[in-house]
């Protein structure tokens, strides 16, 4: 509209100078050679700055909607663990429920294996093709079969596995049928919707699933032996979430299918290789905390630090729509306007401050009262296993705005995952040596230890590197690893 009306002015400013100065029309002179012109000139600025800042105020808009969008997704993925994880627990009791939480944090592991980061490195190709059907496509099915290789891949070493390690033989079952979470994060392209920045559709079909999950608990989770009953629904959720987002991609037909050879996906599985390792490394070692206390401790220990977690994850979550509606933002804005991407973290970095602050005390200072309400005296030991996680949240979302929102859309990939692959020796060294002095606390303790070790590893990057998050002036070089 307010590019309409400056068009409009200027055009009634030309017509006017014309009827004054019929001469210069007539003889096809410039503004530039008449200085009764030169009104026209700051028109046509006017008429552009104006088109700027209309297409900014759309992107800002779309960067809202999706915001919005991914924040009432993200409020089911914090209720549904809130609704569910104290029934499972007072059912299953510590024990039972440690199972079901080794099963599932051994599951994590395909989980990131299928998903291969491509959440951060094919959204911004989407992102940046999002007007090309032909190259659009062309990522899509590049992307989503290197997926199914990769999970195909991950069933067989879980064959593997649960036929030579004696503890995973014994919960052989629990495991397959845990792994239908892996399949179903492959038919969930996430990563698309992301760089399309429509997701509307996805949302809701994961919502539906997320939401039908809770009675689905309830009605088939009823005794201590319901074990396999409760990882199946944990399984099935993700599986038919993803058959319906499949099929409602095929009707939509905004994709042309693409043949894509093995060596493509072995070339988009190097490309991808650095980033991934940066980033599964956060998750194969927060799973590893679950699946080597197992080992050390035993799964009631296991049961007391899996139900602290789960609700320091579901904290966690409530971020992840900030997040995932930022990063193809500030992608977008380093390629095009880099003044106008580190504005945008500057805004960033106090909104996201703060809420994690938020987080992180009410956590604190309620984990007494959340454990008695939640998980009953069977569970009292999570009181201090809970606290010593308290401040993760914290933690965790500023190494996200330092590393993913900054360091990546900067093309510091190399920064970014050194400083990640020091933290899992970080963890490793230190978990091996608290669990076997204090069990679940040392666990949890951990867990504190590393997530400040990787926000201030990537803080200190940035001040080295030059980069003005907080006003400094760009080194030369920063960001001199561009982004594939």
């Amino acid at each position: 509209m307010g590019a309409q009306t400056s068009l409009a002015a200027c055009r009634t400013d030309r017509e006017t100078h014309e009827r004054n100065y019929p001469l210069h029309a007539l003889s096809g002179k410039g503004p530039l050679e008449s200085a009764d012109l030169q009104g026209s000139q700051s028109c046509v600025i006017v008429i552009k700055i104006t088109l700027r800042e209309s297409g900014e105020n759309r992107s800002m808009a779309s960067f809202r909607k999706n915001f919005t969008i991914l924040m009432t997704l993200q409020v089911s993925t914090y209720l549904a663990p809130l609704l569910t994880v104290p029934w499972l627990a007072r059912v299953l009791g510590p024990g039972e429920y440690g199972r079901l939480a080794f099963g599932l944090a051994f599951t994590a592991y395909f989980i990131s294996l299928t998903n291969y980061s491509f959440s951060l490195t094919a959204t911004p190709k989407i992102s940046i093709n999002r007007e090309n059907r032909e190259l659009r496509s062309k990522v899509f099915w590049e992307t989503i079969l290197t997926q199914a290789m990769l999970a195909l891949a991950g069933f067989l070493v879980v064959i593997v596995l649960t036929s030579v390690v004696p503890y995973l033989e014994e919960n052989r079952t629990l495991l397959l049928i845990g792994y239908g979470q892996a399949v179903g994060a492959m038919l969930i392209p996430t990563w698309y919707f992301q760089g399309v920045e429509d997701l509307g559709v996805l949302s809701l079909l994961v919502f539906i699933g997320r939401a039908l999950s809770i009675p689905a608990m309830y009605l088939f989770v009823r005794e201590h032996d319901d074990l396999y009953m409760a990882m199946a629904v944990n399984a099935l959720v993700p599986l038919l979430s993803g058959i319906a987002i499949c099929t409602y991609l095929y009707f939509r037909r905004e994709l042309d299918f693409v043949r894509v050879s093995f060596k493509t996906i072995v070339g988009r599985l190097k490309d991808g290789w650095s980033v991934f390792i940066a980033t599964s490394i956060v998750d194969i070692y927060a799973s590893s905390n679950i699946v080597l206390l197992t080992f050390m401790a035993g799964n009631v220990a296991a049961g007391y630090f899996a139900a602290a977690d789960k609700l320091i994850r579901a904290a966690l979550n409530m971020l992840q729509p900030l997040k995932t509606a930022a990063y193809p933002r500030v992608s977008f804005l380093m390629h095009h306007a880099k003044d106008d991407a580190f504005a945008f973290l500057r805004k960033m970095f106090v909104v996201q401050g703060l809420i994690v602050s938020l987080i992180s005390l009410c956590i604190f200072f309620g984990a007494p009262l959340a454990v008695k309400l939640l998980y009953g005296p069977k569970f009292l030991p999570t009181v201090e296993v809970l606290r010593w996680m308290a401040f993760v949240p914290l933690m965790a979302g500023l190494s996200d705005l330092f590393g993913v929102q900054t360091m990546l859309p900067l093309g510091m990939r190399s920064q970014f995952s050194r400083v990640l692959m020091a933290s899992a020796v970080v963890n490793f060294a230190t978990l091996a040596v608290l669990v076997k002095l204090f069990g679940e606390q040392g666990a949890a303790a951990t867990v504190l230890i590393v997530e400040t070790f990787i926000a201030a590893a990537m803080a200190f990057t940035l001040y080295l590197q030059g980069v003005p998050l907080l006003k400094r002036p760009i080194a030369e070089g920063a960001g001199s690893e561009t982004t594939t």
